[in-house]
């Protein structure tokens, strides 16, 4: 029988240590030793190209998306082979700090090699120091197929409290449901999963305009205080350097306002949102109507468009540019007569 602990402490006494004071963040508002994390996007989106760049900046400590990041030891136990980290090695160098455990088992880990890998670690957090365990994807290292069971997953989600109970942050990296999810509760599987947890990330491109093409929002759950509900953030695929969209909504504005303003200069009366999307340049990405109801509005908040109408479903909002009369009729007076042509 495993062994049971019935240490019992007063609520009282229980109350008066904080856990964050004991044991601060190691990645800020993400990653907090004895706590396990979990990162659910889509294939390809990204995630472990994130992983790659924090892991690169956890040896020195350097801040990583504008949050304090604690220097530190790290394994990753991945599906992907030592080749294909080697591939994005070359871009995102990372340092001995983080040893990869690449392919470890040829098919699924029955319970007792799991259960091994994790008294490794254990083992090493003891001897040689080790704050982060990284498991890319989870899927792949689940013993059986133990998703969909919400008690054979947490059989094989237990174990690693081994890991957690010996100060060790946990990330685990997964990929989310088919059918479409609120946000929070995309990931894969048993809903045990998020309730195993003790931080949920979700990590989403911006948007799919052209110009967020590399632009990524993390949103973030968590039992504790202080991970934020939204991080957005840029990668430059060149020099693999990461950088935080302090305000993205504000850059597509900017990046988009001309091909509205293109629109716009050769009309005379006003254009509703809708007509403003059903014209839209085919070599330009078209975003959703409710982001170019959005640019419309702060172009008008900022006077770089009139905005005529009540907003109601008989009366929309129709949009068009400035001309000359405006400034009378912004008076109350009537514009002056233009002469006529012959």
């Amino acid at each position: 029988m495993p062994a049971l602990d019935l240490q019992l402490v007063p609520m009282d006494s229980a109350a008066s240590v904080s856990i964050t004071e004991a044991h601060p963040w190691l990645w800020d508002g993400f990653l907090m030793p004895g706590d396990v994390t979990l990162l659910t996007s889509q294939w390809k989106t990204g995630k472990t190209t994130l992983l790659a760049g924090l892991l690169r900046n956890f040896g020195s400590g350097t801040p990583f998306l504008g949050r304090e990041l604690r220097p530190g030891r790290a394994w990753v136990i991945s599906e992907e082979s030592r080749s294909q980290w080697g591939e994005r090695l070359r871009l995102l160098p990372i340092g001995p700090h983080v040893q990869l455990l690449a392919r470890p088992f040829r098919g699924r880990p029955t319970h007792d090699e799991w259960n091994s890998l994790i008294d490794l670690a254990v083992e090493a957090a003891a001897t040689t120091g080790l704050d982060l365990v990284v498991i890319d994807p989870l899927a792949s290292f689940l013993p059986g197929r133990c998703e969909s069971d919400s008690a054979t997953l947490l059989e094989a989600l237990v174990p690693l409290h081994r890991l957690t109970a010996a100060g060790v942050a946990v990330l685990l990296l997964h990929h989310p449901r088919k059918a479409k999810s609120e946000a929070g509760s995309s990931a894969r599987g048993s809903g045990a999963l998020l309730g195993f947890v003790d931080c949920s990330l979700e990590l989403t491109r911006y948007s799919r305009l052209g110009t967020d093409a590399k632009r990524r929002l993390i949103l973030g759950q968590s039992r504790r205080e202080g991970t934020p509900a939204r991080l957005a953030y840029e990668w430059n695929p060149s020099t693999g350097a990461f950088a935080v969209c302090t305000d993205p909504r504000e850059r597509q504005f900017e990046e988009n306002w001309q091909t509205v303003l293109g629109i716009l200069k050769d009309r005379t009366g006003g254009i509703t949102h809708r007509e403003i999307a059903e014209v839209w340049p085919p070599d330009v990405d078209k975003p959703g109507l409710s982001t170019l109801y959005g640019w419309l509005n702060l172009g008008s908040d900022r006077k770089l468009v009139r905005r005529v109408g009540r907003g109601t479903k008989d009366d929309p909002w129709r949009y068009r540019l400035e001309n000359e009369d405006d400034e009378y009729r912004d008076r109350g007076e009537l514009p002056p007569l233009k002469p006529l042509r012959w």
